[in-house]
């Protein structure tokens, strides 16, 4: 008798820019490639991201006012869509901001075993304040997946949830590294910092002062920042203030960042608080070796200090601007750092998380004992 493909629904905020959405798209084509039926179910239409298995796309129905009715159809669309597939597990990476109608998805939409995702140390993107409530939210979850040993402590001391697991967030160097072989348009050493601009967590402000106070211009450096959104006019005016036009340079959004992680001196990190950023591990894998506050979470767990980066405490600009000096003019230490850089992040290939995923699925009583 010929088994059965196992089914997978990833469900997600989107499939472009974001981490979460790069790490949904990253296993899909893992779980495509263990012969595991994947569909992909996101909330807004945006897909700039490759990725393996069926797309069903929410966001074609949204409409504008986003109001009670588009939304109730849209649940209806979500519960449909679900029931005529009847997916072996379902996989939740998405942020929450309206914890009613998360309740009612995960205990009257969600029929299948399903998996929460838990993206970043600021909870609150993910379970209601009140603890009580958190507590109760997903009490039909099949378990919890952090990216994190910090935030699955959280997790579990926090909420009392039970199945919590960390699986880090996976990398694919060697597309990653093909992807680096086209050098951009500049003939300068400069620090990277990249991300959304969409509010403070990233803090480049902070990065931007460091980098103004440190002796980096001195030497020739410049800021390369990657990412848009409604802070980046801000930070240009930041910039300006602070008379540093020709030496902070803004990108925009790119799709492809890996030519500039490879001819970056080094990449920076200044967050208010991260889950297991991206940007440190694909840095590394490239090759080039990263500065960062040790923020809750993940940078910890990342960067071996001095050995393929430097972790400064968490939120000490002052501290930075010392790392940022020493990176310089330690020719010493920045070659361990890139020595070592893309060796520290061999154990996150996406084989090797992907079949973390597939092991912490197998717990449950179904059978994929064959993927």
């Amino acid at each position: 008798m010929i088994q059965p493909r196992l089914k997978i629904a990833l469900v997600g905020d989107t499939l472009s820019r974001g981490g979460a959405e790069k790490v949904q798209a990253r296993l899909s084509f893992y779980f495509d490639s263990q012969g595991i039926e994947v569909h992909h179910l996101i909330v807004r239409d945006e897909v700039t991201y490759n990725f393996a298995g069926v797309l069903f796309n929410m966001g074609k129905i949204k409409n504008k006012s986003n109001g009670f009715f588009n939304k109730y159809k849209r649940l209806k669309a979500l519960r449909k869509y679900l029931y005529e597939n009847q997916f072996d597990f379902i996989i939740d990476f998405r942020v929450k901001n309206n914890f009613l109608q998360e309740y009612i998805i995960a205990n009257w939409i969600y029929k299948s075993p399903f998996i929460m995702s838990i993206r970043s140390f600021n909870t609150n993107y993910y379970f209601p304040k009140n603890d009580f409530l958190a507590s109760r939210i997903y009490k039909k979850a099949f378990g919890f997946i952090t990216v994190s040993k910090a935030l699955e402590e959280e997790i579990q001391t926090r909420y009392k949830y039970k199945n919590v697991k960390t699986i880090y967030n996976p990398i694919v160097s060697e597309e990653m590294k093909t992807l680096a072989e086209t050098k951009p348009n500049i003939d300068y050493n400069y620090f990277l910092g990249i991300g959304r601009m969409e509010n403070d967590i990233k803090q480049f402000d902070q990065m931007i002062a460091a980098f103004h106070a440190s002796e980096a211009r001195t030497y020739g450096f410049k800021l390369v920042l990657i990412g848009d959104g409604i802070w980046k006019k801000m930070l240009e005016e930041q910039v300006n203030d602070l008379e540093i036009e020709n030496d902070v340079v803004f990108i925009g959004h790119t799709i492809n960042p890996f030519p500039y992680f490879k001819n970056a001196y080094s990449t920076l990190l200044t967050s208010r608080n991260e889950g297991f950023p991206n940007v440190l591990i694909e840095s590394l894998a490239i090759g080039t070796p990263v500065i960062s506050y040790d923020c809750k979470s993940g940078p910890r767990e990342i960067i071996s200090h001095r050995l393929n980066g430097l972790l400064v405490e968490n939120q000490r600009i002052e501290d930075f601007v010392i790392a940022l000096n020493e990176m310089i003019s330690n020719k010493e230490l920045y070659e361990r750092c890139k020595l070592n850089a893309s060796n520290s992040v061999q154990s996150l290939e996406l084989e090797k998380i992907g079949q973390q995923w597939l092991d912490f699925m197998k717990s449950a009583k179904l059978d994929v004992s064959n993927y």
